[in-house]
């Protein structure tokens, strides 16, 4: 009965972090201080009773479940500072890190939250019916090596999730504002300075930076696009993502 129970709760989780605020929430203990004893053994359980039920998405709850037993150890066995760089040595608290991911991941829960009302309340508008423009629709075939919409959505896609799992999770308290137009003439620029090359990667726009700096620059990559300044080309799936300047 208890494992039946288990898959019920575990059906409606989302992912690690999902489970994790609801143990937070059930336990009733403040996100800023995690105890971490506690929090591991009950998410253990879990991973558990998942471990039995759902073998198809156990992979990134036990990747989370390894990082708790990592800050778990390094709180109960915290590491010696080096006698060398004693006085440099600042031991910062081993759940920071989670503090602040979990942090993140309410304020997208809040935001898809708040879509999810406003998608509700416009369905519930009475409004026009849509025209049936098949008739005027016409399938235009890519050039072999151009990408679709969806390819590059799967692209961004992990582009996105590898800067979310990026560590140290870079922190901002005050910084410029970051715009599109300044986005797009720093990838225009890119194609100035290497003179040789009508052609630059799309990865190397996207090492650094924080969640919100590389969708501003995606933005930036499609108006480019749209203004058919740019066009974005694979040769294969294994090869990375070209972006190539348009002649004027």
């Amino acid at each position: 009965m208890q494992n039946t129970e288990l898959r019920i709760e575990l059906e409606s989780f989302q992912g690690p972090f999902d489970l994790l605020l609801h143990l937070i929430k059930q336990m009733e203990v403040d996100i800023n201080d995690i105890p971490m004893t506690e929090i591991t053994n009950q998410y253990i359980k879990y991973i558990e009773a998942m471990n039995e039920l759902e073998l198809d998405i156990i992979g990134e709850y036990l990747v989370m479940a390894s990082s708790l037993l990592e800050i778990k150890s390094n709180i109960l066995l915290p590491t010696e500072p080096s006698p060398d760089y004693e006085e440099d040595y600042d031991e910062g608290d081993p759940r920071d890190i989670l503090v602040q991911q979990l942090l993140l991941y309410q304020q997208f829960q809040t935001v898809a939250t708040q879509l999810q009302i406003k998608q509700e309340e416009r369905a519930r508008l009475f409004s026009r019916p849509m025209a049936d423009l098949s008739s005027y629709q016409e399938f235009v075939p890519l050039d072999e090596d151009a990408l679709s919409l969806t390819d590059l959505t799967v692209a961004m896609a992990s582009v996105v999730e590898k800067a979310a799992r990026r560590e140290p999770l870079e922190r901002q308290i005050q910084h410029e504002s970051l715009t599109v137009s300044d986005q797009m003439d720093k990838i225009m620029a890119a194609f100035q300075s290497d003179t040789d090359n009508d052609s630059v990667t799309l990865d190397q726009f996207f090492q650094y930076g924080t969640r919100n700096e590389i969708i501003t620059t995606f933005l930036a990559m499609l108006e480019l696009v749209r203004k058919q300044h740019l066009i974005f080309l694979q040769k294969s799936k294994d090869d990375p993502i070209q972006m190539k300047k348009l002649e004027e």
